[in-house]
């Protein structure tokens, strides 16, 4: 008889569990609901728009002068390492790591 109460209280179990887990599924579900009650505010998206200033144009014609031709910089020179620097990491890798000083020697 005790062998039979054992599965008798392990079934119950096993029912309780499902059957808390079917409850709370469902009260997940019903309060994830909208209700009617709640009204949507209304929100005036009129004056939204792209908030990014335009940059200035510049026109150039025989009034105000001919168009100003500029030259782009010259590109920066790559940064070496001193004599007796080794890099933190291999060139190979990550060639823009390469020049960082990982152990210098004086």
């Amino acid at each position: 008889m005790l062998r039979h109460s054992q599965y008798l209280a392990g079934c119950c179990g096993v029912v309780f569990a499902v059957a808390a887990f079917v409850v709370g599924l469902e009260v997940s579900a019903t309060t994830a609901a909208p209700s009617l009650e709640q009204s949507v505010p209304a929100v005036n998206r009129t004056l939204k728009s792209d908030r990014m200033p335009l940059a200035p144009t510049k026109s150039r014609n025989a009034v105000n002068g001919p168009a100003e031709t500029t030259t782009p910089p010259a590109p920066a020179a790559k940064p070496r390492l001193l004599d007796g620097c080794e890099p933190m990491v291999s060139a190979i890798g990550q060639p823009a790591l390469a020049q960082i000083p990982g152990r210098c020697v004086s």
